[in-house]
Order: C-alpha cells, then sequence, then structure tokens
C-alpha cells in the first residue's frame, strides 16, 4: 500500500456537505444520497478476488440466490468453493463477503474516511458482488450504514417506516419482508454512495453485474451491554458475600416478602448496577475494542526492541501501521489515561494514546519521542503480536 492509498481522497466522502450538517441533520435521523462522494472511484477489489476470498475458511461470506436456486431466497453460507460458483444461474444471485478490511488491510483507506464517526463504532467493510438483477430482497437493518457502489450499477428503493413483526417472509433463512412498498428510488453509480440510518427498510437490485461496499457500525443491543457488564463485575465477586435477611422482628405470614426484603435487594443490586460504578469505563473500553471475530493477524518478523523495529522499516521502506483487525480506543481518567487495544486495557499517557490512535500510519519517531521506558515496550509487544505491522511502501 502506498502512502497515496493511505489518502485516497482529499475530500470529505459527504461532498460538500460539511460533518457537523450531518451530524445533526441525517446521522441516526434520515437516509441520505451523495452522489460522487468518491470521484473517480476505482474499485480495489475486483469479482473474481471477492469469489476467492469466500472460499477461504476463516472469511465470514454467504451467497443469496432469489432465483434459480433450490427455493426462492436460498441462503449458502461459505466457504464456497469452484463448484458452488460454477452452479450459479446467470442472474439473480448475490455474493456477499464480510470484514473486507481484516483480511485485505490495503482496503482499511475506505473505512479511515469515516473517521468522523468513532473508530471503536466501526463493526466491519462489507463487499457484495450481484450478477444482473441480483438482490438480497428488501430488508431493514439494526445498524448504521454507508453503501458506497464500487463496479457498474444498481438501483435502491427505500421505506423509512417502522416494519411490523409479522412482515417477514416465513421458511428461509433471511429476514426479508413480505410487503415493501417504496417511498424513494436512488440509482448508484460507480464512487456515489448513500448513508442509511438504522431502522431503515431498502431494497437493492443491480442493473447488470455490480459491487459495492457497506461501512457498517455496530448496533449493540441494551441486552448485550447489560449482560456483558453484570458478567464483568460479578466475575471476581466473592462468593461470601450473600444476600441477607433484613428482619429484626417477626412477620405474621411466613411466605410474604415484605418490602424490607425488596429494599435489602435493591441496596445489593445498586452496588454494582450504579451508572456512576468506577469499572463503567474500564469495561466498556474493553467491550466496543473487542474485535468480536476470530482473525487474529500474525507478525512476520518479531524484532526485540525499537532500534531492531526502525532497521527493519528501513531495510524494506515500509510504514509501521495499525492492523485493521486489531481495534483501537482510549478513555482519559483523572490523573492517567486508559488504552484499550482488542478488549484488554492498559495504562498509558495521554500523548501516548492519541499518537498511537489519532493515525493509520504511526510515526515511530514521534510514538518514541516522549515514550516511557514501558510505553517502548509496550510499541514492541503492539508489533510483536500483529496488532501494529508494516506496509511496504511501494
Amino acid at each position: 500500500m502506498t502512502k497515496s492509498a493511505m489518502n485516497f481522497i482529499d475530500q470529505s466522502p459527504l461532498g460538500d456537505m460539511s460533518v457537523d450538517v450531518f451530524l445533526q441533520e441525517y446521522w441516526q435521523k434520515k437516509p441520505l444520497l451523495i452522489k460522487q462522494a468518491f470521484p473517480d472511484f476505482e474499485p480495489p477489489i475486483a469479482p473474481d478476488e471477492l469469489a476467492g476470498l469466500a472460499c477461504e475458511e476463516d472469511v465470514n461470506s454467504r451467497i443469496v440466490i432469489e432465483k434459480g436456486g433450490e427455493h426462492p431466497w436460498q441462503a449458502i453460507h461459505g466457504p464456497m468453493d469452484e463448484d458452488t460458483f460454477a452452479k450459479m444461474p446467470e442472474t439473480h444471485w448475490t455474493l456477499v463477503v464480510n470484514d473486507l478490511e481484516k483480511y485485505i488491510p490495503e482496503l482499511v483507506w475506505i473505512t479511515d474516511q469515516f473517521r468522523f464517526i468513532p473508530e471503536w463504532h466501526l463493526d466491519d467493510l462489507m463487499s457484495s458482488y450481484a450478477a444482473p438483477e441480483g438482490s438480497v430482497g428488501p430488508h431493514v437493518d439494526l445498524y448504521d450504514v454507508f453503501i458506497l457502489q464500487g463496479e457498474g450499477k444498481r438501483r435502491w428503493q427505500i421505506n423509512t417506516q417502522p416494519v411490523a413483526e409479522d412482515n417477514v417472509i416465513p421458511d428461509i433463512a433471511i429476514r426479508l419482508q413480505k410487503h415493501f412498498t417504496p417511498e424513494v428510488e436512488w440509482i448508484l453509480e460507480p464512487g456515489d454512495m448513500m448513508y442509511l440510518p438504522a431502522g431503515v427498510s431498502h431494497h437493492g437490485v443491480s442493473i447488470g453485474e455490480s459491487m459495492s461496499y457497506s461501512i457498517g457500525f455496530r448496533a449493540t443491543s441494551h441486552t448485550d451491554l447489560v449482560n456483558d457488564f453484570i458478567a464483568h463485575i460479578t466475575n471476581d465477586l466473592s462468593i461470601n458475600k450473600t444476600y441477607k435477611l433484613p428482619y429484626n422482628k417477626q412477620h405474621p405470614h411466613s411466605n410474604e416478602i415484605s418490602s424490607d426484603a425488596i429494599e435489602e435487594l435493591r441496596r445489593v443490586f445498586s452496588q454494582y448496577l450504579d451508572p456512576q460504578h468506577p469499572e463503567l469505563a474500564r469495561w466498556f473500553g474493553c467491550y466496543v475494542s473487542d474485535s468480536k471475530i476470530d482473525y487474529l493477524h500474525q507478525c512476520e518478523e518479531p524484532v526485540e526492541d525499537l532500534t531492531e523495529l526502525k532497521q527493519l522499516m528501513l531495510d524494506r521502506d515500509a510504514l509501521l501501521m495499525r492492523y485493521p483487525s486489531s481495534r483501537f480506543a482510549f478513555t482519559n481518567m483523572n490523573n492517567y489515561c486508559l488504552l484499550f487495544v482488542d478488549g484488554q486495557d492498559f495504562n498509558v499517557s495521554e500523548n501516548f494514546a492519541h499518537q498511537l490512535c489519532d493515525n493509520r500510519i504511526l510515526d515511530i519517531d514521534e510514538l518514541e519521542k516522549n515514550a516511557s521506558e514501558g510505553e517502548k515496550d509496550f510499541i514492541i509487544n503492539l508489533y510483536n503480536s500483529g496488532k501494529l505491522y508494516l506496509s511496504d511502501d511501494e
């Protein structure tokens, strides 16, 4: 990857719209079409390459066949093989591959154009290849997404009204709507992009062959948040902490759960579910920086210290970068900074956290300049564990 590839477009992908206007008027509120968000866009991956990636064991991929399969809207989950693609009909099917930036780090420049949304909120870069008339059907997602058109054209129909729970086609593996009435229709050409908030129904149909790229952001349910936080705070609780009956007087009904008993329960719960709980920030940073996938980048050539790492960079004429499969985040505490990497937390200086997280390409001299000895060792640990990597500057 070249430096120019990492800065593919100088303008914002929002076109003439400012980030402030987008965040205030559109983000998580209403759809938006941006013509030529990526001017002169050149697709970074070919359909054959996407199909090859879908054949790999650990890659999350699926094919949706509307017509010509075993039944309408047949879903096939990867890994695929050559025989799978050989059996595809000529029209009405789509291949979808998730987590592209994790398997092909050169593509992270696409997601990096959207850093006006916190990076720790990013889910993944997804790509889809559609045969003529290919579609995954009318559906609604529970997450915010930007959809960038790569090759070809795709017709999108959108409806912003709430979707009834029973408006789902039965007996198929994917949740598609039985009834869908579009409010607006957009045709996306290469470089065009649309933004869809969570909960907006949409139906895309390929005009000829086409490829698109989806930049999706996480939608974490309150159920998952509360359950994970409870698991976190109860992980190290002593078994000696038990519920104490608050009785200091006899009650006339032995089976009655008194108001005093409920009040004691409230007291117990308030210790752990208090929004001011001191572990809340630490838990949340670990939670959102957990990559949620099993892919782990392996370091090709471990080093002993920064001198060896810098020499390796010179020998290879390479850039030091954060690997896209690893998630970085930080939060400032009272007198220190908590840095989170892939679900783990580390105490570092605020300046060190900023330099490590603010850019994809890292300036190793600036990182080293004010780093403590522990932070210098931390850089080496990040590199040797594959969370930082060298990208050849070709």
